[in-house]
């Protein structure tokens, strides 16, 4: 009777022991998969703590394309962090055109990081003119560069895909603020806006 009663006890003890501890160290399929999301946004945005190897096929494409895109951002507008050794061949020809269209607009107002050795004949003749016609001359392209180039875009903090600052000789629809390199901003947010454009000229969206 006593044996009976101490088998019968003991196992009762284990099937409580078993769900304890399926409580205290299961993991929910749904919790799980907020952090495979959480990890997958992480990735897709360059944030720190990513793990590439807890992401699928599909997702590490992804990934793959939205660091391109970034690389891509950085070396358009001369942020930080560019690698030039990753552009496609029909990416460096818009890069190489922004560059000098900012320095052209960096030693037309003045800026710091003006190179004169980069501009042409035709250049260095717009700029002595429009200094000595306006003291404070207004921002304008380049007379090589193109008129209208494409579009680039970037995804911003909130994940939101937003055109990059662009020229252009009429205000483009959906621009927010206009930079005092001459360049329109579509910033869904005014901290930071036009930071590598020389700040920001006026606000468009007020």
């Amino acid at each position: 009777m006593d044996l009976l009663w101490n088998t019968h006890f003991l196992r009762n003890c284990f099937l409580v022991f078993s769900f304890s501890a399926a409580g205290l160290f299961g993991f929910p399929a749904e919790a799980q998969q907020q952090g495979h999301q959480a990890n997958y946004t992480r990735c897709l945005h360059g944030y720190s703590g990513c793990d590439l190897f807890e992401l699928t096929n599909d997702e590490k494409i992804q990934v793959q394309e939205a660091t391109h895109q970034r690389n891509y951002n950085n070396c358009l507008h001369g942020y930080f962090g560019c690698d030039s050794s990753k552009l496609t061949g029909s990416e460096k020809l818009p890069i190489q055109e922004a560059a000098h269209q900012r320095n052209y607009n960096n030693c037309l107002h003045g800026y710091s990081g003006c190179d004169v050795s980069t501009l042409t004949d035709v250049e260095k003749s717009a700029i002595s003119s429009g200094r000595s016609n306006n003291p404070i001359a207004k921002p304008q392209l380049p007379p090589n560069a193109s008129q209208n180039p494409p579009p680039h875009y970037y995804a911003n903090r909130d994940g939101q895909r937003v055109q990059s600052p662009t020229h252009s000789k009429t205000v483009p629809t959906g621009a927010t603020a206009q930079c005092r390199d001459g360049s329109y901003s579509f910033s869904q947010h005014h901290q930071g806006t036009c930071s590598h454009h020389g700040g920001v000229s006026k606000w468009l969206d007020q």
